[in-house]
């Protein structure tokens, strides 16, 4: 039999050998309609959506988050430089991101009109060559081990990609089961297979020429997330804001020196936003207990174990590159402007999301903020501790009201937030961590970050009472207890319901957003008892 093309230089992970491009089109192509390929975008902006529901914690768990064909949300805009013949062609953009939402694809400055779209999502992977090469003749080359001499023989592959079956001049034989090193080389790329995410468009031009044009898409498998980190000054009354947008590119296309913006608010998405993505097919062994599927017997030979792998290098020699899975922390900055009811973040010159790599930009510094530390309990009506129960811990609650008196004054988007406070060596330790929604200016913002059990509460429930229908009245007792050295600012809370109502309370409580509230200082080793009646349809 005819002997294998020269192998072109590319081992893909599993041991196959990329082939060459065949001379007639494997793309499913018209046969006689001019190809027109983009190879990648001369220039590129992002725009990346919000989603609240998601935190930096989150973001980071989140290895395949982009495979859904829905999360994280982008609009992606391109610009190319095509030569376009008359008459109908096939303009093929190379590069689009993965996660292209192929029906949102339009294409500006391109005088033709568009007769076909396609999105050829097939990706070539080890296991989507071996699927689309079933009945074809290869190359299997094995090395020895022993004595790293290389054969070949040309075979047949009969099955995969989830095990490899090959037939060797009627031989059996599996891929990967020898113990060996294996590989093989294919005689030409099989057709509907692509090396990069491609767009394409039939369209009839009705004179030749080079354009310029601009491809705007949505795409998922983007996201972002604002992250916080709050240091607290040694005064106790002031903390200085440090905050962070967090960029994330799941997928497997990276986005090179783009003009990259975020915006922060919740946006609303139909079917229409959800793409059409396909995961990398393995390629999968699977052996007989001996290691061989060699038809007639063969036992193993004690061939030795591969040697284990280098150690990696050390971190002083550890190069600094991006790399998939790497967090990279840019130093420029956002800049903040508004997009009609949403906040618009821009970053002040272009930037690189690599395939599967994480970036963090800076988004704002304040320093000097002032806040108070609320020791906070949230108490239900029927809420009732028994006699042997130990006292319950309160919640400590960073609060401040995002104005410039407070030396902030500017739009937050949500997101994690890390506190942080001096300790006695000078340096500082993570006291908690929380969490808060888009906030405006002019809005409180409260945070809640750990627990105390410095400052307790004990609720008490001292008389239910049925007053007809569904109604209970109850009368509660809570005891606040103050067992630190120092005063402290103390909140008990009862968030409203349908239907709850306070008749009366000691001391007198005040009616906010939040819902009732009793706001109170606490000197040092003081306890007080809040009593209060109120009605619930429960």
């Amino acid at each position: 039999m005819a002997a294998a093309r020269p192998l072109l230089g590319l081992l893909l992970a599993a041991g196959l050998a990329l082939p060459a491009p065949a001379q007639s089109p494997a793309d499913g192509s018209i046969p006689g309609l001019t190809q027109v390929v983009s190879p990648g975008p001369e220039q590129i902006a992002i725009t990346i959506y919000q989603d609240p529901s998601l935190g930096t914690g989150r973001l980071a768990d989140f290895q395949d988050i982009y495979f859904d064909g829905e999360s994280g949300l982008a609009l992606v805009t391109e610009w190319r430089t095509l030569d376009v013949p008359a008459g109908e062609s096939r303009i093929s953009f190379k590069g689009v991101a993965e996660g292209i939402v192929a029906q949102t694809a339009a294409v500006d400055d391109l005088p033709a009109q568009l007769v076909e779209r396609n999105q050829d999502f097939d990706l070539l992977s080890p296991g989507s060559l071996v699927a689309r090469s079933l009945g074809e003749t290869v190359s299997w080359v094995r090395t020895d081990p022993a004595t790293g001499r290389e054969t070949s023989e040309r075979a047949v592959i009969r099955s995969g990609p989830d095990g490899v079956v090959l037939d060797v001049g009627g031989r059996i034989e599996t891929l990967k089961c020898s113990g060996g090193a294996e590989r093989l080389i294919f005689d030409r790329m099989p057709s509907g297979l692509s090396d990069r995410p491609t767009l394409s468009l039939r369209v009839r031009a009705p004179r030749a020429g080079r354009y310029r044009v601009r491809l705007t898409y949505l795409s998922v498998g983007v996201l972002w997330a604002a992250n916080y980190v709050a240091r607290i000054n040694p005064d106790g009354q002031t903390l200085d804001l440090s905050g962070w947008i967090t960029l994330k590119n799941t997928g497997r296309t990276g986005f090179a020196n783009a003009l990259t913006q975020v915006v922060a608010g919740e946006v609303e998405r139909g079917d229409d936003t959800r793409a059409v993505v396909t995961n990398p097919v393995p390629l999968s062994p699977r052996c007989w207990p001996m290691d061989t599927t060699t038809s007639g017997a063969r036992l193993w030979r004690g061939v030795p174990p591969p040697p284990p792998p280098p150690p990696p290098p050390s971190m002083a020699m550890a190069p600094m590159a991006d790399a998939a899975g790497e967090i990279v922390v840019t130093a420029q900055k956002a800049v903040q402007t508004d997009l009609g009811d949403y906040k618009l973040y821009t970053l002040a010159s272009p930037t690189t999301v690599a395939a599967q790599q994480t970036k963090q930009v800076m988004m704002l510094q304040k320093a000097g903020v002032r806040y108070d530390r609320v020791y906070l309990y949230r108490l239900s009506p029927d809420d009732n501790a028994e006699a042997d129960d130990p006292p319950r811990p309160t919640v400590v609650m960073f609060r401040t009201e995002n104005r410039e008196r407070n030396n902030l004054g500017l739009p937050l988007p949500g997101g994690d937030i890390s506190i942080m406070e001096p300790n006695v060596k000078g340096g500082r330790l993570l006291v908690g961590e929380g969490r808060f929604r888009n906030t405006g200016v002019g809005a409180p913002l409260e945070i809640d970050t750990a627990q105390s059990v410095e400052v307790q509460v004990t609720p008490r429930v001292v008389r239910e009472q049925k007053i007809g229908g569904n109604r209970v009245r109850h009368t509660v007792e809570v005891a606040a207890n103050n067992n630190k050295a120092v005063p402290v600012m103390f909140e008990l809370r009862m968030p409203s319901y349908e239907g709850l109502r306070v008749i009366r309370s000691a001391p007198r409580h005040q009616m906010k957003p939040a819902g009732a509230v009793w706001a109170m200082t606490l000197k040092p080793g003081e306890r007080r008892i809040v009593t209060l009646t109120v009605e619930t349809d429960w």
